[in-house]
């Protein structure tokens, strides 16, 4: 019942979304085909490298405005790091037509949407209880509708283009596939864009961690100048960004882990026993609060509750100090829901 209250979805289309279809490498539900696109698109590959290329370089277009102001300037860092976040991961997604880059308002319905995502699928008439983030929904899916309807998903990622192919396969209207689309908006920006605003406040309270942070770039680049001119240029390898910055990576985990406070959801496949207490009846809904594992001490420790940069570094920190090795279930870490 959650996907027709989120995105506004009829029968019609959710009974053809969850009608098996007989496709090359097996038959199934839109649901799977839609999750095995994700992973064949977003894990390690050239779709998912040129959609980093894309909205890395689209983000750095950002920073060039911010230079270009001799005298530097005064902003919001939250509305900025939105505005920036939403432009270029949608231009990565979506490709040059973009609607987010071709109608700004879209970025305020999104968020519009996202605050009222609670009444919208929880409260009676949502188009009463929940009116600005219905109309925010609407907002984005005639935009959306348009993108498609002039063949905007042509110039897109691969991952854009596969997921109207799986539309169009399991008989899904153009509209209908518009409103699907909220799906991948919702999971690319809604948890990205805090997390790097958090991230940012992190580092840059902590004048020592920062400085660290900026020690372990100069290691982990290289200048660049291939014109000999006197810009200097610094080059990082992506794909290796988790192994050349440690320490910048363990402060993103420990900022997810910090802030996040997420309640993943499972349904129970069949009865299951646990503790030889505690029944779960198969069918039954099981939600996992992410915000109490992450802070429970017999997980992570007796500094659960504090910030600690350093407490997803492996055995040795950077510089060659040794340090205890985090050591969790395996499932302890809920950053996205699991």
């Amino acid at each position: 019942m959650m996907l027709p209250r989120l995105f506004d979805l009829d029968r019609k289309t959710m009974k053809l979304a969850s009608t098996p279809v007989a496709l090359p490498e097996g038959r199934w539900d839109l649901a799977v085909e839609t999750g095995r696109i994700m992973h064949r698109y977003l894990g390690p590959g050239p779709s998912l490298e040129k959609m980093e290329r894309t909205a890395l370089t689209r983000f750095l277009g950002f920073f060039d405005e911010l230079g270009s102001e001799p005298d530097g300037i005064i902003l919001d860092l939250f509305a900025w790091l939105r505005r920036a976040m939403t432009v270029s991961s949608t231009d990565a997604i979506y490709g040059s037509e973009n609607p987010f880059s071709k109608q700004a308002e879209l970025e305020q319905a999104l968020w519009d949407w996202e605050h009222d995502l609670t009444r919208l699928l929880l409260a009676p008439f949502p188009s009463i209880t929940a009116r600005k983030g219905a109309l925010a929904r609407s907002q984005f899916i005639t935009a959306m509708t348009a993108y498609l309807h002039h063949k905007g998903h042509e110039q897109a990622s691969d991952l854009t283009k596969a997921r109207y192919k799986a539309g169009i396969a399991y008989g899904l209207s153009i509209p209908a596939i518009a409103r699907f689309e909220i799906g991948s908006i919702m999971g690319v920006l809604v948890n990205s864009t805090p997390t790097l605003f958090w991230l940012l406040i992190h580092i840059y309270s902590s004048p020592q961690l920062l400085a660290d942070i900026r020690a372990e770039a100069s290691t982990a680049t290289w200048n660049y100048d291939e014109a000999r001119t006197t810009e200097t240029k610094f080059i990082v390898h992506i794909p290796s960004l988790k192994q050349r910055f440690p320490l910048l990576y363990s402060t993103y985990q420990e900022t997810l882990r910090f802030h996040t406070h997420n309640s993943s959801s499972r349904m129970v496949m069949q009865d299951t026993l646990l503790a030889n207490r505690y029944l779960l009846e198969k069918g039954s809904i099981v939600q996992i609060p992410g915000g109490s594992i992450h802070s429970d001490p017999s997980v992570w420790g007796v500094d659960a509750t504090s910030f600690n940069a350093r407490r997803f570094l492996n055995a040795t920190a950077a510089g060659g100090r040794e340090k205890e090795k985090v050591r969790q279930h395996p499932g302890a870490f809920r950053s996205f829901g699991g």
